[in-house]
């Protein structure tokens, strides 16, 4: 792979603007694998948010740079630049919901705490739980028909289904505590989240970040702190080395390329900073996560 950059699809496999005049879009994984061989390569969506509900068969997902099985039964949520791929078994039997991000915001208007819940990927095994596998197939079945249906008040039925599923999605992501002033943190790390992604190649110190944001320096890394644990030049370090092993994983970039083209002088300090932040050096990562390897493989 020539490219430094992973590819970034609107849906599994397509690049033009969003064309379905919905506001949100159904299908079975069957029918977008299939076209694939049952193998959709890792990508990512910028603006996109997912929804996929795994009923049976087997699954695999490569998330960044790890492959994990999927536990059938399981519902996955996958925020947009998460990059992911998936593995299926030809018998594999689910469904994807694809929505725009400001979309998920908007169903949750009325309880915006929820929508911090839902801003990285998470798996929910749904064997042992028959109360919720059932719910998840009711709602499911229901988002099908309905949207393969043209009644009257479509849409509205869709939304309200969806804002349904969003709820227990953030539900189950176990961390909603509600706190004063839990919108108002979240929002400024949402910002600070974009800056970095538009600027972590600059190695840019933390004072740039919080001039942008119109704050200071200590109120940035509270905010930080208060909602991951984390200061915020650990989470600019953070992006830069999932950006790292993105580019060891994905591109043939060799260590001195990566290193220039995430802003760092010296490629030596580079291979130092990505040893003590991964726990081994870039060549060793590459060895075992270059391509990585097809479902199943040693």
């Amino acid at each position: 792979m020539n490219e430094a950059r992973i590819p970034t699809y609107k849906l599994f496999g397509e690049t033009e603007i969003w064309a379905d005049p919905d506001p949100v879009h159904h299908e079975t994984i069957a029918a977008r694998s299939a076209m694939y061989a049952w193998d959709i390569r890792p990508h990512s969506h910028d603006n996109l948010f997912q929804v996929l509900f795994v009923e049976s068969g087997r699954a695999d997902m490569i998330l960044e740079t790890e492959r994990e099985n999927l536990p059938a039964p399981c519902i996955v949520n996958m925020p947009p630049r998460s990059v992911h791929g998936f593995s299926f078994s030809p018998e594999t039997v689910g469904q994807i919901v694809t929505l725009p991000q400001f979309l998920v915001r908007e169903l949750l208007v009325l309880s915006p705490g929820l929508h911090l819940e839902l801003d990285r990927v998470r798996i929910h095994p749904l064997a042992g739980d028959d109360a919720s596998l059932a719910r998840m197939r009711q709602w499911f079945e229901a988002f099908r028909a309905e949207y393969a249906a043209r009644h009257e008040g479509r849409v509205t039925v869709l939304m309200a289904i969806l804002a349904q599923l969003l709820v227990w999605l953030a539900r189950a992501g176990g961390r909603v505590q509600g706190y004063e002033g839990r919108e108002r943190f979240g929002e400024r790390l949402d910002r600070f989240h974009e800056l970095i992604d538009r600027h972590f190649r600059e190695r840019r110190p933390v004072s740039f970040y919080a001039t942008r944001l119109g704050i200071s320096t200590v109120q940035l890394n509270s905010t930080c702190r208060r909602r991951t644990g984390r200061s915020a030049q650990q989470l600019i370090h953070d992006r830069v080395l999932l950006e790292a092993r993105r580019l060891l994983a994905y591109s043939d970039l060799d260590v001195g390329q990566i290193s220039y083209a995430l802003g760092f002088r010296d490629p030596s300090y580079f291979s130092r900073f990505f040893t003590r932040a991964q726990g081994s050096a870039p060549t060793d990562f590459r060895l075992r996560h270059g391509e990585v390897p097809e479902a199943g493989s040693e």
